[in-house]
C-alpha cells in the first residue's frame, strides 16, 4: 500500500513524494517487536493540528462505538488522550518507517507505571474502534498481545490531510519526571530511581523552559534528495539490532533531557534528545532557525583544556598537533592536520577509559592507520609526552567527570541565550545558532566558560 508523501526537509518541494507507509527510540526496557516500533507514549502532535484531528476521529468512532452512557469528565480526557496517541504513532511510522506498524500491548497490564490514560486494555479498545472505523488496520500478535501492530489506512491519512496534519504536525513530548534521567552503567543500561533533589528540579525547570522555547521556533533541515538519503543512510548505520529502518529525516524530537551514568549526578549529564545532535556533521550547515543559515560554534579541545584549567595552568596550543606526525603529513604531501581527528579519537579514548585498557586500539575514523610510519603504542607516548602536567589523569575515566562540567556549562549557555530569546541548539560542547547571533552566541560562551575555569577558553 502507498499513499500520501512526505518532505525530504522543511521547506522543500511538498510535492516531492517517497514510497509512503514507511517511531523516537524504543524503550531499551521493552523486548525488541516483531515487525513493528514500539508505541511511545512521548509522541504527539502540535496544535492546533492535533486538536482538529483528533476531534474530527471522536466524532467518527462515536459512531461505532454506540455508548449507552456518557463517559465520566476524567475518562473522556483519558479516551481522548490515548486516541490522540495512537493517531500521532500510527501517522508517525507512516510518514518516517518501514515498516511502518505500530506495535503495542492488549493485556490490561501491558502499560503498569504510566500515564493514567494509557493501559493495555485502553489500547486495545482505542485500536480496535479504529480498525472498525477502517482508519488503521490491526493484527493480532503472538497470543493475542505481544507485538501486536497496526498501520493508518489511506482513510485515516485522508481524514488527516483535510485536517491540516502532516508529517510537519508531529512532535516529541518529554514528560518533566524524565527531563532528568540516571542510568546504571552507560546509556544502554536501565534507568535508576532516584530521589528528587533541588538539583535535579532545577534541571527539569530550566529543561523544561527550554523545550517550550525551542517547541515555538522553526527548526528545519534543508536537504537534497542525496543529502536526505545520507542522512537516512547514517540513522539507519547507527541503529542497534532491530528490523525497523527509517525511510526519511526524522526532525520531529526538539526537546531535550539530561542523562547522567554509573548512578551518580557527578557523571555524565549530556543533553539529549534533540535531532540535531545525531545529525551527520557534514550536513550541519544545512540547518535553519526560524528561516535563517545558522553557523556552529565549538569550544575547540575541550576536555583537554578542562583538564589544564582545573589545575590552574593556561593552555592555548593545538591539543592534538603532534609534531611527528604533522611532519609525516608533510613528507607524504598529505593535508595539514590529515591525521588530527585520529588523534583526537585516541587522546579522547585516554581521558574516557579506565587503567587496564588499551585505548590506543580504538577503531579510528574513516578507517585512518598511523602505519606504515608509527605504531598506535608510539601515538599515545606522543600524546602523553605533550600532554604530560595532565596526563596522570588519563586512564582513570576523568571524561565522565568533564562531561558533568562540560553539560553545566552548554546547559548555562543555552538558559543564558534564551533569556535574551536567542535559539540556541547544544551538541555537547558545540552550539549551533543563528549566523547573525554569532556574536553574542560566542561572548556568553567565553564569559560563562571564563567563570567556571578562572582561563578562556579557545571557540572556533
Amino acid at each position: 500500500m502507498e499513499f500520501g508523501h512526505v518532505l525530504t526537509g522543511r521547506g522543500a518541494d511538498s510535492s516531492a513524494s517517497l514510497p509512503a507507509p514507511c517511531r523516537s527510540e524504543a524503550n531499551p526496557a521493552l523486548p525488541a517487536p516483531l515487525k513493528g516500533t514500539w508505541f511511545d507514549e512521548a509522541i504527539d502532535f502540535r496544535d492546533p493540528e492535533g486538536d482538529i484531528l483528533t476531534g474530527e476521529v471522536l466524532r467518527l468512532i462515536a459512531d461505532i462505538e454506540k455508548r449507552r452512557r456518557r463517559r465520566r469528565p476524567d475518562d473522556e480526557a483519558n479516551h481522548r488522550a490515548i486516541v490522540r496517541r495512537v493517531l500521532a504513532n500510527g501517522l508517525r511510522c507512516h510518514y518516517f518507517r518501514r515498516p511502518a506498524l505500530v506495535s503495542y500491548f492488549r493485556k490490561a497490564d501491558g502499560y503498569n507505571g504510566g500515564p493514567s490514560w494509557l493501559s493495555g486494555e485502553a489500547m486495545r479498545r482505542t485500536v480496535d474502534l479504529l480498525a472498525d472505523a477502517g482508519l488503521v488496520d490491526a493484527s493480532l500478535g503472538r497470543w493475542g498481545d505481544i507485538s501486536s501492530t497496526y498501520s493508518v489506512t489511506a482513510k485515516l491519512y485522508e481524514v488527516a490531510r483535510a485536517c491540516g496534519a502532516s508529517d510537519h504536525s508531529l512532535s516529541v513530548r518529554v514528560p518533566f519526571q524524565r527531563l532528568v534521567r540516571l542510568r546504571q552503567g552507560n546509556s544502554e543500561t536501565p534507568q535508576v530511581n532516584y530521589a528528587q533533589t533541588l538539583d535535579t528540579f532545577r534541571w527539569k525547570r530550566l529543561l523544561q523552559a527550554y523545550n517550550e522555547f525551542v517547541a515555538r521556533q522553526n527548526i528545519e533541515l534543508e536537504l537534497t534528495a542525496e543529502e536526505a538519503a545520507e542522512w537516512v543512510r547514517h540513522w539507519n548505520k547507527e541503529r542497534k539490532g532491530g528490523s525497523v529502518k527509517l525511510c526519511h529525516p526524522e526532525l520531529i524530537q526538539t526537546e531535550l533531557y539530561r542523562q547522567f551514568c554509573n548512578g551518580s549526578f557527578e557523571q555524565g549529564g549530556r543533553l539529549y534528545g534533540g535531532w540535531w545532535i545525531n545529525t551527520p556533521k557534514t550536513l550541519r550547515p544545512k540547518i535553519t532557525i526560524n528561516g535563517a543559515p545558522t553557523v556552529e560554534l565549538d569550544f575547540s579541545g575541550c576536555a583537554i583544556r578542562m583538564l589544564y584549567h582545573e589545575r590552574g595552568l593556561d593552555y592555548r596550543d593545538d591539543p592534538y598537533r603532534l609534531e611527528a606526525i604533522a611532519a609525516y603529513e608533510t613528507e607524504k604531501g598529505l593535508r595539514p592536520g590529515y591525521f588530527r581527528e585520529a588523534i583526537k579519537t585516541m587522546t579522547q579514548a585516554l581521558i574516557n577509559d579506565r587503567k587496564g585498557v588499551e585505548p590506543e586500539q580504538i577503531k579510528l575514523p574513516n578507517g585512518l592507520s598511523f602505519r606504515p610510519r608509527f605504531k598506535r603504542r608510539e601515538v599515545r607516548q606522543m600524546i602523553e609526552q605533550k600532554h604530560a602536567p595532565i596526563s596522570d589523569a588519563f586512564g582513570t575515566g576523568a571524561g565522565l567527570f568533564l562531561q558533568r562540567k562540560d553539560s553545566d556549562l552548554a546547559l548555562s549557555i543555552v538558559t543564558k541565550l534564551m533569556e535574551s530569546k536567542i535559539v540556541t541548539l547544544p551538541i555537547h560542547d558545540s552550539f549551533v545558532v543563528d549566523r547573525n547571533k554569532r556574536f553574542v552566541t560566542e561572548v556568553w560562551m567565553n564569559r560563562l566558560y571564563q567563570s567556571m575555569f578562572g582561563f578562556y577558553p579557545i571557540v572556533k
